[in-house]
């Protein structure tokens, strides 16, 4: 069981090595390109430029995350049945350019409405871009966990594995542990646990026993979930977990992520 938690934390550390890399790509093309004195006019071309390299990245994502579902299946003693991975979920060209329209000129020019100087803006906008195509990129291999657990006979269920420093609602979802097919949600409002965010570093790794291990943090926050949760339900729940976490749990957890 130990080797399947270090496979997943591997496989979390390899997805955010490729988010890091396609980061900086973005931002290269961004500061280079991109004309603060000349939005409109030079938008077409940053554009241009930054949609294969957010393309490329989810491809990685996906053909990274199909090749740990393979190895993870095998790690457990899963018979090979034939069993591909699905997905990924395809990225619509509408969808990936408003969402760059939408963190690059955009948001510069509300920075600049706000008082911010034209490199304020362009530093403004280059942080909400960085999120927002991690966002999309890693979307590919999410949605091939997502969507080969669900079809995988022999899939139990998942975990959340997260960093040594998640926000308070990916380690509130990642509280739950392993969460299985069969489990009873209702009432439970981390019962969503394959929701993410942009700047996100969040993985879900399959479950093919009724018996999997708690990876990386989840295992005390499981613990922490249930005390400082107690008595309480629903968005109070949530609330007490999140002001405890960011008052004095957060400070609990950082530490160096091992490679």
């Amino acid at each position: 069981m130990a080797g399947l938690a270090e496979q997943a934390q591997r496989f979390r550390r390899v997805q955010a090595l490729l988010a890091a890399q396609m980061a900086r790509q973005i931002l290269q093309v961004w500061r280079e390109l991109m004309n603060p004195a000349k939005v409109d006019a030079s938008w077409p071309a940053v554009r241009s430029a930054l949609m294969p390299i957010v393309q490329q990245a989810r491809e990685q994502s996906a053909t990274l995350a199909r090749a740990a579902y393979m190895d993870a299946r095998r790690s457990a003693g899963v018979p090979d049945g034939g069993f591909d991975p699905h997905g990924p979920l395809q990225l619509a060209i509408d969808r990936l350019e408003a969402s760059l329209d939408v963190t690059g000129p955009v948001e510069f020019k509300k920075a600049i409405a706000a008082g911010k100087t034209p490199q304020q803006a362009m530093d403004a906008a280059a942080v909400r871009m960085v999120g927002s195509t991690q966002y999309l990129a890693l979307e590919g291999g999410r949605s091939v966990m997502k969507q080969s657990i669900a079809a995988d006979e022999m899939a139990t269920g998942w975990s959340r594995v997260t960093d040594n420093d998640p926000c308070a609602w990916c380690a509130m979802l990642a509280s739950r542990g392993p969460v299985y097919k069969s489990a009873q949600t209702a009432g439970d409002p981390r019962q969503d646990g394959n929701r993410y965010h942009d700047h996100c570093a969040c993985q879900a790794w399959p479950a093919f026993t009724m018996n999997e291990p708690f990876i990386g943090i989840a295992e005390k926050l499981y613990d922490d979930w249930l005390r400082e949760t107690r008595g309480r339900g629903g968005r109070h729940a949530v609330n007490a977990f999140r002001s405890w976490w960011e008052s004095d749990g957060r400070a609990a957890y950082r530490a160096p992520d091992r490679t």
